[in-house]
């Protein structure tokens, strides 16, 4: 599973719209899209996206670690 994939997981579980998603980070729409189809792979809002997401920033980046804080 990409980060991608994650972010767009995530994303889905907590009920967000990639443009949802977007104002909360204080990125676009068409930036989020473009992370989750993997045409970004390291984004530099990394740890907004995980805070937002309620997820582990390490799990976004390489799928390790607990998906969700506790």
């Amino acid at each position: 599973m990409t980060l991608g994939n994650r972010v767009k997981q995530r994303r889905k579980l907590l009920g967000y719209t990639q443009h949802d998603l977007a104002e909360e980070v204080g990125l676009t729409q068409q930036a989020i899209n473009r992370i989750e189809s993997n045409v970004i792979s390291r984004p530099r809002f990394i740890l907004e996206l995980a805070q937002v997401l309620q997820c582990d920033p390490e799990w976004l980046l390489k799928g390790s670690s607990v998906s969700t804080k506790v």
